[in-house]
C-alpha cells in the first residue's frame, strides 16, 4: 500500500450537497452512488481546468479526494459559491488519509468488481477502483485513527510512494503539482 501524504480529503454533506455539487463539477454527481465513484473537475466560465478530484460517497455527503496543495484553494471555491445552499463543508486532511494498492489487491477483495470506479465498504470506509485508469488500482479513504489496524486486517504493508507515482506517469494521469497546468487547459 502507499500512503499518499500529499492527498487530501474534503467533505460535503447536508441536504443540498448533491444539487450543490450537481451545479459545480465537470461529472454527472448522479454517477456517485454507495458503489460508484468518479473523477470531476471545477472549471472556470471560460471551460478552463482549475481543480481536478475524485468524488466519492460517505454516509449523507461525499468526499472529495484531491491534491494536498490545493485542498485550500478548493475549499475557498466550494464554499464562495455555498450561499444559501444547506450544506457543510469540511477540511478533513488532518483527519483522513488516502491509501492507494495495486489493481491485483484490490480484485482479491470479495467485494470488488472489475469497473472503474467501483466501490464499496470495507466497515465504514470507501475502497473503490481509481476511476481514471482501473490500472491505478484501488484507494482507500480512512480515518488516520484506524489507518494502521486497517491496513494489517487487510493484509497490506506500506510501500514507498515513488512507485506509486512513476507508474502514475507512466499511464499519462497527472497527480503532483497539477497547480502548473491551472487555467491553461480546455
Amino acid at each position: 500500500v502507499f500512503i499518499l501524504q500529499d492527498r487530501a480529503i474534503i467533505y460535503v454533506n447536508g441536504p443540498d450537497a448533491k444539487d450543490f455539487l450537481q451545479n459545480l463539477i465537470s461529472n454527472d454527481i448522479n454517477k456517485v452512488t454507495d458503489n460508484s465513484s468518479c473523477f470531476a473537475s471545477l472549471l472556470t466560465p471560460q471551460g478552463k481546468c482549475l481543480f481536478e478530484f475524485i468524488v466519492v460517497k460517505h454516509k449523507s455527503g461525499f468526499f472529495i479526494d484531491c491534491e494536498k496543495t490545493q485542498s485550500n484553494e478548493i475549499f475557498k471555491q466550494l464554499s464562495l459559491y455555498k450561499i444559501r445552499s444547506k450544506v457543510e463543508i469540511l477540511n478533513l486532511s488532518n483527519e483522513f488519509v488516502i491509501a492507494a494498492f495495486s489493481y491485483e489487491k484490490f480484485m482479491s477483495f470479495k467485494d470488488s468488481k472489475d469497473y472503474p470506479g467501483y466501490t464499496f465498504k470495507y466497515r465504514e470506509d470507501p475502497i473503490f477502483l481509481d476511476p481514471r485508469n482501473k490500472k491505478l488500482g484501488g484507494r482507500l479513504v480512512i480515518n488516520l485513527e484506524k489507518l494502521y489496524l486497517s491496513l494489517k486486517k487487510l493484509g497490506l504493508t506500506i510501500e514507498e510512494t515513488s512507485e506509486y507515482y512513476r507508474l502514475s506517469h507512466q499511464l499519462g494521469i497527472p497527480q503532483k503539482t497539477t497547480k502548473k497546468l491551472q487555467n491553461k487547459l480546455f
